[in-house]
């Protein structure tokens, strides 16, 4: 039954819900972007990992989508020696181990990142001299070795990335997310129909196990919350469309949830100001790469770039203007080939 003030109180409270959360996407979305100066970044620090780059642009470190990057950065340290199999395998030899983070012989940008860097490198060589092949198109560790690593530590990643105030926007944008289901429940039971007071919460409970309960696999949560979630979007969807619904409040219910809890709340970035200089310096290096001539970068050290090449993912676009006609030091390949490496 169509009652016209209930409905379009509920209206309101729906597309108020969009509106804001949409506000909050576009606003902090920008906030790391409006922050990048304008100025010549032409190099990193020495020690700067790939995995510092992750860091800093998503608080978080994938060190399997890194193999590549890695592969060479500890190469370039002299932690390794990369003789030529294949296209696509490489042969690693372990030179030294890199060495504690309180020893002078560390360099390092964060030390929390080296710690775990070291640990994932010491994952793969027990002792000096060592040897392993590898296909550079493969993880270098397994996910669970990775997610045991970082359970032994007491500091989490993005400490110092992130503040407080990021993690009530998440939760903030959650509730705008969902918060339609609850609106168009209340307005349901207002015309009679009170299964309006199970759908909302059903849902709730499958979308918070998923987007929360971060512990549990992700397979898991994911079949797990879709047993909830999805028949309660069908019922949103097929409740509204019995009733008249002008302003299809049922449709924007389902896709606030769906597009606001998985898309709009990825926007929602708030980072320490320390971070935010990092991140600055991060942009204007990249667009170095990109934008500068070729005639000034070929006398820049392309081996030394590499790593961040492979982690910015340009390195299809910027090889061309460096010289990569010798092999470095640290390269060996007796038919003279250089396979996808470098």
């Amino acid at each position: 039954m169509y009652k016209p003030i209930p409905y379009h109180i509920a209206a309101a409270g729906v597309y108020g819900c969009i509106v804001i959360l949409c506000a909050l996407a576009l606003y902090y979305g920008l906030r790391a972007k409006r922050n990048v100066k304008k100025e010549k970044v032409t190099a990193l620090a020495r020690g700067f990992s790939p995995l510092d780059i992750q860091r800093i642009f998503i608080g978080k470190t994938y060190p399997r989508k890194l193999t590549r990057a890695l592969i060479v950065h500890w190469a370039q340290l002299g932690y390794l020696r990369v003789e030529y199999v294949s296209k696509y395998r490489v042969k690693l030899v372990c030179l030294r181990k890199p060495p504690e983070h309180n020893e002078e012989k560390a360099v390092f940008f964060d030390r929390g990142t080296y710690v775990r860097e070291r640990d994932l490198f010491n994952e793969i060589f027990s002792r000096q001299g060592e040897a392993k092949t590898v296909n550079i198109l493969k993880a270098l560790f397994k996910r669970d070795d990775v997610r045991s690593i970082n359970a032994s530590y007491a500091v989490r990643e993005d400490e110092g990335v992130y503040s407080s105030k990021h993690y009530k926007l998440k939760v903030f944008s959650f509730i705008l997310s969902v918060m339609p289901f609850f609106i168009n429940g209340a307005y349901l039971c207002a015309t009679g129909s009170f299964v309006g007071v199970i759908m909302p919460f059903v849902m709730f409970v499958g979308m918070f196990v998923f987007r929360f309960l971060r512990e549990l696999p992700i397979v898991f949560r994911t079949v797990w919350s879709a047993f909830w979630v999805i028949p309660m979007l069908a019922l949103m969807i097929v409740f509204f469309n019995d009733t008249f619904d002008p302003l299809f409040l049922g449709w924007a219910s389902v896709v606030m949830l769906l597009f606001g809890g998985f898309v709009l709340i990825r926007f929602v970035d708030y980072r320490e100001k320390n971070n935010l200089s990092d991140y600055s310096d991060l942009i204007n290096y990249k667009k170095y790469l990109l934008y500068t001539n070729k005639k000034i970068l070929k006398d820049v050290d392309y081996y030394e770039v590499l790593p961040y090449l492979y982690t910015f993912n340009i390195k299809v676009l910027v090889k061309r203007k460096f010289n990569t006609d010798t092999l470095p030091d640290w390269y060996v390949s007796d038919n003279g080939k250089r396979g996808k490496l470098l």
